[in-house]
């Protein structure tokens, strides 16, 4: 079994500032085996509990 990879806050925070500068409602995903996936906003895979909530509850 390998090494489980780590990400520091800048790590993700460069991810996020890349996604959001293509697409500002992009969705950065960090797995639990170290992946960081940048998909644009339709391509959401598992939608959680709070996920739904937000769609529920969108002002917009």
């Amino acid at each position: 079994m390998g090494r489980r990879a780590t990400f520091t806050e800048a790590d993700i925070r460069r991810a996020m500032k890349v996604a959001r500068s293509i697409d500002e409602r992009s969705v950065v995903e960090v797995t639990a085996e170290g992946t960081i996936r940048i998909l644009p906003e339709a391509v959401r895979t598992n939608s959680s509990a709070v996920d739904k909530w937000f769609e529920d509850h969108d002002a917009s």
